[in-house]
Protein backbone atom coordinates (compact mmCIF):
# COMPACT_ATOMS: atom_id res chain seq x y z
CA UNK A 1 0.00 0.00 0.00
CA UNK A 2 1.21 3.59 -1.00
CA UNK A 3 2.10 5.70 2.22
CA UNK A 4 0.42 9.20 2.28
CA UNK A 5 2.27 12.36 1.57
CA UNK A 6 3.50 13.65 3.93
CA UNK A 7 4.40 18.00 4.51
CA UNK A 8 7.30 18.78 6.37
CA UNK A 9 8.09 22.49 7.69
CA UNK A 10 11.27 23.08 9.17
CA UNK A 11 12.69 26.66 11.31
CA UNK A 12 16.17 26.39 11.02
CA UNK A 13 16.09 29.44 14.09
CA UNK A 14 19.27 31.14 15.44
CA UNK A 15 18.83 29.08 18.74
CA UNK A 16 16.48 26.49 18.15
CA UNK A 17 15.03 24.57 15.43
CA UNK A 18 11.85 23.05 14.89
CA UNK A 19 10.15 20.30 12.64
CA UNK A 20 6.31 19.87 12.10
CA UNK A 21 5.22 16.98 9.74
CA UNK A 22 1.48 16.68 8.57
CA UNK A 23 -1.07 15.51 5.77
CA UNK A 24 -3.43 18.32 4.13
CA UNK A 25 -6.58 17.33 2.92
CA UNK A 26 -8.32 17.95 -0.22
CA UNK A 27 -10.53 19.97 1.48
CA UNK A 28 -7.49 22.71 2.96
CA UNK A 29 -7.41 20.68 6.38
CA UNK A 30 -4.46 20.35 8.26
CA UNK A 31 -3.17 17.62 10.45
CA UNK A 32 -0.33 18.31 12.26
CA UNK A 33 0.86 14.67 13.63
CA UNK A 34 4.33 15.35 15.32
CA UNK A 35 6.65 17.91 16.02
CA UNK A 36 10.39 17.85 17.10
CA UNK A 37 12.37 20.96 18.82
CA UNK A 38 15.98 20.76 19.00
CA UNK A 39 19.29 23.45 19.73
CA UNK A 40 20.01 24.37 16.54
CA UNK A 41 23.87 23.69 15.43
CA UNK A 42 26.38 26.92 15.35
CA UNK A 43 27.68 25.23 12.18
CA UNK A 44 24.67 25.51 10.14
CA UNK A 45 25.15 29.35 10.45
CA UNK A 46 28.29 29.35 8.62
CA UNK A 47 29.12 26.29 6.50
CA UNK A 48 32.87 26.00 5.79
CA UNK A 49 34.69 22.81 5.29
CA UNK A 50 33.70 19.00 4.52
CA UNK A 51 33.43 18.40 8.46
CA UNK A 52 31.16 21.02 9.06
CA UNK A 53 28.80 19.95 6.37
CA UNK A 54 29.18 16.46 7.33
CA UNK A 55 27.46 17.36 10.77
CA UNK A 56 25.00 19.32 9.39
CA UNK A 57 23.73 17.11 6.54
CA UNK A 58 23.23 14.28 9.81
CA UNK A 59 21.41 16.58 11.91
CA UNK A 60 19.07 17.11 8.93
CA UNK A 61 18.83 13.54 8.23
CA UNK A 62 17.93 12.86 12.35
CA UNK A 63 15.36 15.73 11.80
CA UNK A 64 13.69 14.14 8.76
CA UNK A 65 13.80 10.69 9.77
CA UNK A 66 11.02 8.93 8.40
CA UNK A 67 10.79 11.30 5.26
CA UNK A 68 10.18 9.81 1.69
CA UNK A 69 11.16 11.29 -1.51
CA UNK A 70 7.87 12.01 -2.39
CA UNK A 71 6.88 13.94 0.53
CA UNK A 72 7.13 17.98 0.46
CA UNK A 73 9.83 19.63 2.58
CA UNK A 74 9.39 23.49 3.14
CA UNK A 75 12.10 25.70 4.79
CA UNK A 76 10.95 28.43 6.50
CA UNK A 77 13.82 31.24 6.80
CA UNK A 78 14.35 34.71 8.78
CA UNK A 79 17.76 35.17 7.19
CA UNK A 80 19.29 38.42 8.44
CA UNK A 81 20.74 38.72 4.95
CA UNK A 82 17.31 38.71 3.66
CA UNK A 83 16.20 42.23 2.32
CA UNK A 84 12.77 43.00 2.48
CA UNK A 85 10.67 45.59 1.91
CA UNK A 86 6.87 47.04 1.40
CA UNK A 87 5.73 49.41 -1.31
CA UNK A 88 2.77 50.91 -2.88
CA UNK A 89 2.82 51.36 -6.63
CA UNK A 90 -0.24 52.83 -8.90
CA UNK A 91 -1.78 49.85 -11.09
CA UNK A 92 1.03 48.53 -13.62
CA UNK A 93 1.56 45.38 -15.28
CA UNK A 94 3.60 42.25 -13.70
CA UNK A 95 6.47 43.40 -15.89
CA UNK A 96 6.50 46.84 -14.35
CA UNK A 97 6.56 45.38 -10.98
CA UNK A 98 9.12 43.80 -11.09
CA UNK A 99 11.04 46.69 -12.64
CA UNK A 100 10.14 48.71 -10.00
CA UNK A 101 11.01 46.04 -7.32
CA UNK A 102 14.14 45.52 -8.58
CA UNK A 103 15.27 49.34 -8.12
CA UNK A 104 13.95 49.64 -5.12
CA UNK A 105 15.20 46.91 -3.51
CA UNK A 106 18.61 48.36 -5.01
CA UNK A 107 18.39 50.86 -2.73
CA UNK A 108 18.80 48.76 0.63
CA UNK A 109 22.22 47.36 -0.57
CA UNK A 110 25.38 48.31 -1.91
CA UNK A 111 25.55 44.82 -3.21
CA UNK A 112 24.82 43.57 -6.98
CA UNK A 113 20.99 42.37 -7.26
CA UNK A 114 21.87 39.69 -10.23
CA UNK A 115 22.96 37.29 -7.40
CA UNK A 116 19.90 37.37 -5.50
CA UNK A 117 17.02 36.07 -6.23
CA UNK A 118 14.18 38.55 -6.01
CA UNK A 119 10.59 37.67 -5.18
CA UNK A 120 7.01 39.48 -4.70
CA UNK A 121 4.12 39.72 -3.67
CA UNK A 122 1.10 42.38 -4.95
CA UNK A 123 -2.22 42.59 -3.63
CA UNK A 124 -5.09 45.66 -4.96
CA UNK A 125 -5.93 48.16 -2.56
CA UNK A 126 -9.29 50.36 -3.54
CA UNK A 127 -9.71 53.81 -1.50
CA UNK A 128 -12.74 55.67 -1.63
CA UNK A 129 -12.30 59.62 -1.21
CA UNK A 130 -15.75 61.02 -0.13
CA UNK A 131 -15.68 64.50 -1.01
CA UNK A 132 -13.82 64.20 -4.42
CA UNK A 133 -16.18 60.87 -5.52
CA UNK A 134 -13.94 58.79 -6.97
CA UNK A 135 -12.08 56.08 -5.93
CA UNK A 136 -7.83 55.25 -6.43
CA UNK A 137 -6.88 51.64 -7.13
CA UNK A 138 -2.88 50.65 -5.84
CA UNK A 139 -1.22 47.77 -5.34
CA UNK A 140 0.52 46.88 -1.99
CA UNK A 141 3.82 45.45 -2.63
CA UNK A 142 6.20 43.11 -0.82
CA UNK A 143 9.56 42.70 -2.21
CA UNK A 144 11.94 40.09 -0.76
CA UNK A 145 15.50 38.54 -1.88
CA UNK A 146 17.91 36.38 -1.00
CA UNK A 147 21.18 35.67 -2.05
CA UNK A 148 21.18 32.56 -4.67
CA UNK A 149 24.15 31.20 -3.36
CA UNK A 150 22.67 30.87 0.29
CA UNK A 151 19.50 29.26 -1.24
CA UNK A 152 21.71 27.11 -3.13
CA UNK A 153 23.73 25.72 -0.29
CA UNK A 154 20.02 24.91 1.28
CA UNK A 155 18.85 23.28 -1.78
CA UNK A 156 22.21 21.06 -1.79
CA UNK A 157 22.27 20.42 1.87
CA UNK A 158 18.75 18.79 1.57
CA UNK A 159 18.72 17.04 -1.72
CA UNK A 160 21.86 15.24 0.20
CA UNK A 161 19.62 14.21 3.01
CA UNK A 162 17.50 12.31 0.34
CA UNK A 163 14.88 14.03 0.97
CA UNK A 164 13.30 16.76 -2.02
CA UNK A 165 13.49 20.51 -0.60
CA UNK A 166 9.93 21.45 -2.65
CA UNK A 167 10.20 25.05 -1.39
CA UNK A 168 12.01 27.97 0.71
CA UNK A 169 9.54 30.75 1.82
CA UNK A 170 10.39 33.66 4.72
CA UNK A 171 8.80 33.43 7.70
CA UNK A 172 7.24 36.49 7.65
CA UNK A 173 5.06 35.12 4.04
CA UNK A 174 3.28 32.70 6.20
CA UNK A 175 1.94 34.68 8.88
CA UNK A 176 -0.79 36.35 6.69
CA UNK A 177 -2.81 32.39 7.28
CA UNK A 178 -3.73 33.57 10.37
CA UNK A 179 -5.10 36.62 9.76
CA UNK A 180 -8.45 37.67 7.97
CA UNK A 181 -7.83 39.49 4.79
CA UNK A 182 -11.52 41.31 5.86
CA UNK A 183 -10.42 42.72 9.12
CA UNK A 184 -10.31 46.12 9.72
CA UNK A 185 -8.50 46.58 12.62
CA UNK A 186 -4.89 46.43 12.11
CA UNK A 187 -2.12 43.46 13.78
CA UNK A 188 1.00 43.63 15.10
CA UNK A 189 3.46 40.25 15.58
CA UNK A 190 6.56 40.78 17.60
CA UNK A 191 8.82 38.06 17.08
CA UNK A 192 11.47 38.25 19.68
CA UNK A 193 14.78 35.96 18.77
CA UNK A 194 18.55 35.15 20.50
CA UNK A 195 19.43 38.30 19.16
CA UNK A 196 17.15 40.22 17.60
CA UNK A 197 13.27 41.12 17.56
CA UNK A 198 11.21 41.50 14.18
CA UNK A 199 7.77 43.50 14.04
CA UNK A 200 5.16 42.85 11.29
CA UNK A 201 2.48 44.99 11.01
CA UNK A 202 -0.50 43.75 8.87
CA UNK A 203 -3.36 45.58 7.46
CA UNK A 204 -6.14 42.71 5.69
CA UNK A 205 -3.44 40.77 5.87
CA UNK A 206 -1.28 41.94 3.79
CA UNK A 207 2.41 42.89 5.62
CA UNK A 208 2.69 46.62 5.53
CA UNK A 209 5.86 47.54 7.46
CA UNK A 210 8.42 45.35 8.48
CA UNK A 211 11.14 46.18 11.48
CA UNK A 212 13.98 44.62 12.85
CA UNK A 213 15.70 45.62 16.07
CA UNK A 214 18.88 44.22 17.19
CA UNK A 215 19.98 43.57 20.33
CA UNK A 216 22.79 46.00 21.08
CA UNK A 217 25.83 44.98 23.56
CA UNK A 218 25.42 46.29 26.83
CA UNK A 219 21.68 46.29 27.03
CA UNK A 220 20.08 44.55 30.04
CA UNK A 221 16.81 42.89 29.71
CA UNK A 222 14.86 46.00 30.72
CA UNK A 223 16.86 47.72 28.23
CA UNK A 224 15.75 45.49 25.15
CA UNK A 225 12.12 45.31 26.39
CA UNK A 226 11.92 49.19 26.22
CA UNK A 227 13.58 49.55 22.75
CA UNK A 228 10.88 47.17 21.50
CA UNK A 229 7.96 49.41 23.34
CA UNK A 230 9.54 52.49 20.99
CA UNK A 231 9.45 50.80 18.09
CA UNK A 232 6.41 49.39 18.52
CA UNK A 233 4.89 53.05 19.25
CA UNK A 234 6.59 54.57 16.00
CA UNK A 235 5.31 51.71 13.65
CA UNK A 236 1.63 52.65 15.23
CA UNK A 237 2.22 56.56 14.79
CA UNK A 238 3.48 56.42 11.42
CA UNK A 239 2.17 53.28 9.24
CA UNK A 240 3.79 54.24 5.87
CA UNK A 241 1.45 55.04 3.30
CA UNK A 242 -1.59 54.26 5.58
CA UNK A 243 -3.75 56.79 7.58
CA UNK A 244 -2.65 57.05 10.77
CA UNK A 245 -3.73 54.18 13.10
CA UNK A 246 -2.92 55.53 16.56
CA UNK A 247 -2.96 53.19 19.59
CA UNK A 248 -6.25 53.10 20.23
CA UNK A 249 -7.18 51.42 16.98
CA UNK A 250 -4.91 47.92 17.34
CA UNK A 251 -7.24 47.04 20.12
CA UNK A 252 -5.88 43.74 21.35
CA UNK A 253 -4.74 42.76 17.57
CA UNK A 254 -0.99 42.58 19.05
CA UNK A 255 0.69 39.14 19.52
CA UNK A 256 4.21 37.83 20.91
CA UNK A 257 6.19 35.30 19.54
CA UNK A 258 9.52 33.35 19.42
CA UNK A 259 11.49 32.17 22.11
CA UNK A 260 12.86 34.92 24.50
CA UNK A 261 9.20 35.95 24.65
CA UNK A 262 8.81 32.71 26.90
CA UNK A 263 10.65 34.12 29.89
CA UNK A 264 9.09 35.18 32.76
CA UNK A 265 7.30 38.01 32.79
CA UNK A 266 8.12 39.47 29.36
CA UNK A 267 4.61 39.46 27.79
CA UNK A 268 3.28 41.20 30.84
CA UNK A 269 6.55 43.83 31.20
CA UNK A 270 5.55 45.25 27.61
CA UNK A 271 2.10 44.94 28.16
CA UNK A 272 2.21 47.18 31.05
CA UNK A 273 4.26 49.64 29.40
CA UNK A 274 2.53 49.80 26.44
CA UNK A 275 -1.04 49.79 28.28
CA UNK A 276 -2.35 47.02 25.83
CA UNK A 277 -3.09 43.80 25.90
CA UNK A 278 -0.52 41.25 24.11
CA UNK A 279 -1.38 37.82 23.23
CA UNK A 280 0.89 34.44 22.57
CA UNK A 281 0.51 34.20 18.59
CA UNK A 282 -0.21 30.41 19.57
CA UNK A 283 -3.96 31.51 20.02
CA UNK A 284 -4.48 32.67 16.51
CA UNK A 285 -4.15 28.62 15.79
CA UNK A 286 -6.94 28.19 18.11
CA UNK A 287 -9.18 30.40 15.51
CA UNK A 288 -8.18 28.01 12.56
CA UNK A 289 -10.83 25.37 12.32
CA UNK A 290 -9.49 23.44 9.08
CA UNK A 291 -6.25 22.94 11.98
CA UNK A 292 -5.93 20.05 14.07
CA UNK A 293 -3.00 19.99 16.00
CA UNK A 294 -1.69 17.05 18.92
CA UNK A 295 -3.45 17.35 21.96
CA UNK A 296 -0.21 17.07 24.12
CA UNK A 297 1.55 20.38 23.25
CA UNK A 298 2.42 22.77 25.59
CA UNK A 299 2.08 26.58 25.30
CA UNK A 300 5.65 27.22 24.57
CA UNK A 301 5.82 24.64 22.25
CA UNK A 302 2.81 26.07 20.61
CA UNK A 303 4.66 29.29 20.34
CA UNK A 304 7.77 27.84 18.85
CA UNK A 305 6.52 25.78 16.20
CA UNK A 306 3.86 28.73 15.12
CA UNK A 307 6.13 29.34 11.90
CA UNK A 308 6.55 26.20 10.65
CA UNK A 309 2.52 25.60 11.70
CA UNK A 310 1.73 28.63 9.64
CA UNK A 311 3.92 26.92 6.65
CA UNK A 312 1.53 24.07 6.51
CA UNK A 313 -1.65 26.42 6.38
CA UNK A 314 -0.33 28.18 3.77
CA UNK A 315 0.67 25.57 1.75
CA UNK A 316 -3.27 24.28 2.18
CA UNK A 317 -4.37 27.38 1.07
CA UNK A 318 -2.16 27.74 -1.90
CA UNK A 319 -2.97 23.67 -2.98
CA UNK A 320 -6.93 24.65 -2.32
CA UNK A 321 -7.10 27.46 -4.54
CA UNK A 322 -7.68 29.46 -1.61
CA UNK A 323 -5.12 32.22 -2.47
Amino acid sequence: MKKRKKFWAIDLGEALTKIVVGEIGASGWVQIEGFRIEKTPEQIRNIGNSEEQSMVRGFLRHLLKGACRHDDVMLVINHKEMLVASFTFPMMTINEVEEAIYWQLQLLTSENLEFWRIDFQARERTRWFEHLGIDETNLDVLGVAVKKDLLSRYTKLFGKTGCRLASIVPQFYTFDSLIDPNGDQPTLIIDMGKSETRFFYYYRAALIENHRLELETGWDGKTYLREIIKVTEQIFEFPLEYEKTGMNDINENIYLMGGESLHRGVMETLSKWLDKKIRPVDELLDEKEELILPGKMTKAQRCLMTPCVCGLIKQAQLRGGLL
